[in-house]
């Protein structure tokens, strides 16, 4: 059953976003004018919204950080808690760094770290033409001097020992798991990974010990479920001084590790 409450919430946001009315036409003019090509993209949004696409999709448009980025159907949606990520960046490395956001899609994360640091080398990497497609829009569209989207399977191209810092929210769903049900707009290729969720973030910590420089930082994003279980993979690959951030709810999402000199 469609929320009455959230359609309203978003249709408000529509006319204002969108279509540039004010809070004075929507709330308190009964005799406000609607154009010929208004009424044709509010039957639009209306249409998508009874389908359940999300609002981000129907804008083209997602904030994460302090930036908008352009999204669609091709890409997943930037959610809050992976701003944990761009935060910590931020908050613990000097300057002057190599960085890789892998499967980076609209590029929110590697944009946001590029931006938030000039002086900082990053790239992002992700095997989806579609998803390097956006990023480079996204690139342009925030003039981001120094961040490179790279057509790539997750690490496979750079050379040993390149990096010093890879950050990552890479597919971790299992396959057949019941959050899926709500996630139907969304890529599945960007959601769900074979081996209860977990095949992806192997294949990255696996090529992290090869790419990354000894001493250098691993960053990945993942289910609140599988805390034990990526950091028995970080351990696996000479990984050390393992920690954990947890979100909002206290939940455990991102692991973050060295590789061990």
């Amino acid at each position: 059953m469609l929320d009455s409450k959230a359609i309203k919430k978003d249709f408000i946001f529509f006319l204002k976003e969108k279509l540039g009315f004010t809070d004075n036409e929507i709330y308190t003019n009964p005799n406000i004018v609607i154009k010929n090509k208004d009424k044709i993209l509010i039957e639009k949004f209306l249409k998508q919204k009874e389908e359940g696409i999300p609002l981000d999709y129907i804008l083209n448009s997602s904030k994460f950080y302090e930036y908008e980025f352009f999204v669609d159907s091709r890409v997943l949606i930037p959610r809050p808690e992976t701003e944990m990520i761009v935060d910590y960046v931020n908050n613990h490395f000097p300057s002057s760094i190599n960085v890789l956001d892998a499967g980076t899609g609209s590029g929110c994360i590697g944009i946001s770290i590029a931006l938030q640091n000039p002086s900082f080398k990053v790239y992002g990497s992700d095997y989806s033409e579609d998803a390097i497609d956006i990023a480079f829009r996204n690139k342009n569209n925030l003039d981001v001097k120094n961040f490179s989207p790279i057509l790539a399977d997750w690490l496979s191209c750079f050379k040993t020992k390149c990096f010093d810092l890879i950050v990552s929210n890479p597919p971790y769903i299992a396959e057949g798991d019941s959050h899926l049900e709500k996630l139907i707009h969304e890529p599945k290729i960007a959601l769900v990974s074979k081996e209860n969720g977990l095949l992806c973030i192997k294949k990255i910590v696996e090529q992290s010990n090869k790419i990354l420089k000894n001493g250098g930082t691993l960053i990945i994003e993942h289910g609140y479920q599988q805390q034990n279980d990526v950091e028995a993979i970080f351990k696996r690959n000479k990984f050390s001084k393992i920690i954990n951030l947890k979100d909002l709810q206290s939940l455990p999402r991102i692991t973050i590790g060295t590789l061990e000199k």
